[in-house]
């Protein structure tokens, strides 16, 4: 399987200013990358500010990349989701399609489903799909949580699959069988170790984690379930590896080329 759209999601090279990243991925042979337009969690240089749109409109120009989808919206309040306006407008502006959201903060599931509604009302209103991800540590944390909470929003919102968190969520392949793969719209590629460290969970998923294929995740397994026809992104950040001196262009390289292996295995 070779997906026509492979992207490098902007984590994947922890605090690497904006420009540098896009430069890397296409170097890389990527041709899609993901955006941090809200401040990322430990890495303030990765963020696209307002300031930086120009230069990057630029960037994409000149390598040809395209923009997938914008990191990365909580469903904090109504305050939240009217100030993130500006940030969707300038990443419909570079060319973005989606959004990225999680309900990181709100433990109120009913209150989240009417957040996800407004959120979902505000980023149609400037032309971008919504992708819901689900994230260990948070308040919608597996798979069946994240469609439960889409179907209470009545809202036309996807699935975003990151098989860190549910790994790192106490779940596991079998968790696919609980819901409808077809609202799954996005996929991300990355590994780890079975069984996750408890202290390895919200810390390796913003700052380490393994390439795919050289771990314990069962990929090969999830990913025969997942559907095909959707954007396929790798999201392997690896703190240890810019402390060791590989440049961004070097890791970039390195994580597309163990993502093509597997999915290459998948026939």
């Amino acid at each position: 399987m070779n997906p026509p759209h492979l992207s490098l999601d902007s984590l994947t090279l922890t605090d690497t200013e904006p420009m540098e990243m896009l430069k890397a991925a296409a170097g890389a042979g990527f041709d899609t990358v993901s955006l941090w337009v809200q401040a990322p969690p430990l890495f303030p240089s990765a963020l696209l500010s307002a300031d930086k749109e120009q230069e990057c409109a630029r960037v994409l120009e000149d390598t040809g990349l395209n923009v997938v989808t914008l990191e990365v919206f909580d469903l904090h309040s109504l305050e939240a989701i009217d100030s993130y306006r500006d940030a969707l407008e300038r990443g419909v502006r570079l060319g973005a399609k989606t959004a990225l959201t999680i309900n990181y903060s709100n433990p109120d599931a009913g209150a989240a489903a009417d957040l996800l509604a407004r959120f979902a009302e505000v980023a149609g209103e400037v032309g971008l799909g919504v992708n819901l991800e689900p994230v260990a540590g948070g308040h919608t944390t597996t798979l069946s949580q994240a469609e439960r909470l889409i179907v209470a929003s009545g809202a036309d919102v996807g699935i975003t699959f990151d098989p860190w968190h549910v790994i790192g969520g106490g779940g596991s392949i079998d968790d696919l069988s609980a819901i409808d793969l077809s609202r799954i719209r996005y996929v991300q590629l990355c590994d780890g170790p079975i069984p996750m460290p408890e202290e390895q969970v919200g810390m390796g998923a913003v700052c380490e984690r393994t390439y795919p294929g050289e771990g314990q995740f069962p990929l090969l397994g999830m990913l025969n379930l997942l559907p095909k026809d959707v954007p396929y992104g790798v999201e392997c950040p690896s703190v240890s590896r810019a402390q060791a001196g590989r440049s961004a262009l070097e890791q970039a390289r390195e994580v597309r080329a163990a993502a093509l292996r597997v999915l290459q295995a998948l026939g």
